[in-house]
């Protein structure tokens, strides 16, 4: 998991600083946000079957526009399918880990993953 948090880091800097993609933006068609709210509680508000976007910038003091099919996500669900991914993997090396310290005899494929040490 440690490893995998460290690459989350190592993607949302290289996408920061070098402006890359590296967290894979998508185009979504719904959306939940407590910041839709106008009341201001802490409620989220659903919208669902987005079709389009349009997204307003700036470039060489020309005011240009951009229309997407949806809305584009900024990479949140690239992170969290791989933090998901790192958490089965280490959960399931973990249960492994643990059937071997407590049965060796019975796990001998965990035993070919151990690195051993030359003494």
């Amino acid at each position: 998991m440690t490893i995998g948090v460290l690459w989350e880091f190592f993607e949302y800097g290289v996408d920061k600083v070098m402006k890359y993609d590296m967290q894979k933006d998508n185009i979504i068609n719904n959306i939940s946000s407590v910041a839709l709210n106008e009341k201001g509680e802490n409620i989220p508000v659903i919208i669902d079957n987005i079709e389009s976007t349009t997204i307003y910038y700036q470039e060489n003091s020309t005011q240009k526009e951009e229309h997407i099919n949806g809305y584009l996500d900024i990479g949140l669900n690239d992170t969290m399918e791989d933090l998901l991914v790192n958490f089965i993997g280490a959960s399931t090396f973990s249960i492994f880990g643990y059937l071997y310290i407590k049965n060796r005899e019975k796990y001998k494929l965990v035993e070919g993953l151990i690195p051993k040490s030359k003494e």
